[in-house]
This record gives structure tokens, C-alpha cells and sequence, in this order.
């Protein structure tokens, strides 16, 4: 039976570690916010792989992508607090080496992204403008409501605080009901001169 290769825990999560990734997170997403404002006009649009992926500035006021599902002084109000305590929750929990805290600091950096747009500027601004397959949901009378049908020809327009938000909230989710969430990553193999590589 052939014996299994060492393995090596991967460093854990410190503080200053997580630090780093919500102010790179947060850094990264302004200046990309910065530029766009300066080289576009709000509506005007710079194709990067042709139309399929573009940059478009876009001045939004409402939520998430564009969607509009509150008002954006309640957004601002729920949004403080909510990044005021995950953050004071992931401080007690550092150091740490499981997925969940691993994955809280980019979903933080890119909270305190649009945090940041909102509070200073009363709007958060969205630049990424992805083709999609198109959409189209038919009217439709579905258990006594009416569905007044949807389309869809391209994705909601987003910044890089979205896709820091909404990345790591789809692997927390896998990995909450694949009951990995609180695991440690795969340990990091050892290397052939019997040092642990880190990762």
C-alpha cells in the first residue's frame, strides 16, 4: 500500500492578514471606480473582448447590480451596522484557518467598497458589462399572482466590490450545505526537500 505524501497545514488567517485582504479589496475596487469616472461619461461604454465584456460607467443609486429592492438611505442604514458587526465578529475569530474566515475579509473589502461610494457620494459606481445569453420569462398567472414576465439581454452592470461580495457569498453558501464551511482548506503538500509549501 503506498503511503500518502505529507501534507502541511495552510498558514492561518491572521489579523493583519485579513487587514491586507479587505484593504487590497477596498483599494483596488476605488481606483478602479476613479479611472472609469475619469476616462467615460455616465452611459458611455469601452469595449474590452469586443461587446461581450465591456466597461460602462454607471452611476447607481439603487442596490446590488443595479437592483433596486430599497431606498438608498436604508441601504446605507442596514449596510453599516451589518459591516460593523461582521467585522467585529471576524476580529474575534482571527487567527483562524477555516473557509468561512478565509472568505469574510474579501466579502468585507468590497462591503466597505460600496459603503464608502454611498455614504461620501449618495451613489455607487458600476462599471463591468457582461454579455449573457439572452433571457426571457413569459408573462404568466402563477398561483393566483401574476408574473408580468421578464427579459434579460445583458447582466446587471457591477464593480469589483460586487464580484468580491458575490463570489465568496456563492462559496460560503456551497460550502455551508456541503458542510465544509468551518473545515480548513485541503492542507498544502510538502515539498521534495521536506518544507511545507504555503498557500
Amino acid at each position: 500500500m503506498t503511503a500518502r505524501p505529507p501534507r502541511n497545514r495552510r498558514p492561518a488567517i491572521t489579523r493583519a492578514r485579513a487587514v491586507l485582504i479587505i484593504a487590497l479589496c477596498f483599494a483596488t475596487d476605488q481606483l478602479l471606480k476613479l479611472a472609469v469616472r475619469v476616462w467615460l461619461e455616465p452611459g458611455q461604454s469601452l469595449p474590452l473582448l469586443g461587446d461581450w465584456v465591456r466597461l460602462t460607467l454607471v452611476e447607481n443609486r439603487a442596490g446590488v447590480m443595479g437592483i433596486s429592492l430599497l431606498p438608498l438611505w436604508a441601504l446605507t442604514a442596514l449596510s453599516l451596522p451589518a459591516v460593523v458587526l461582521l467585522g467585529w465578529w471576524l476580529w474575534r475569530q482571527l487567527p483562524g484557518r477555516t473557509w468561512l474566515v478565509r472568505l469574510l475579509p474579501w466579502v468585507l473589502g468590497g462591503a466597505a467598497g460600496n459603503l464608502w461610494d454611498r455614504v461620501l457620494r449618495g451613489r455607487v459606481t458600476d462599471m463591468i458589462d457582461v454579455d449573457i445569453p439572452d433571457i426571457h420569462l413569459p408573462a404568466a398567472r402563477l398561483a393566483g399572482f401574476d408574473f408580468p414576465g421578464f427579459h434579460l439581454e445583458r447582466w446587471w452592470v457591477f464593480n469589483l466590490a460586487d464580484s468580491f461580495i458575490f463570489v465568496c457569498m456563492i462559496l460560503i453558501l456551497i460550502l455551508g450545505l456541503s458542510g465544509r464551511l468551518e473545515q480548513e482548506p485541503p492542507a498544502a503538500p510538502v515539498s521534495g526537500d521536506g518544507e511545507g509549501t504555503a498557500g
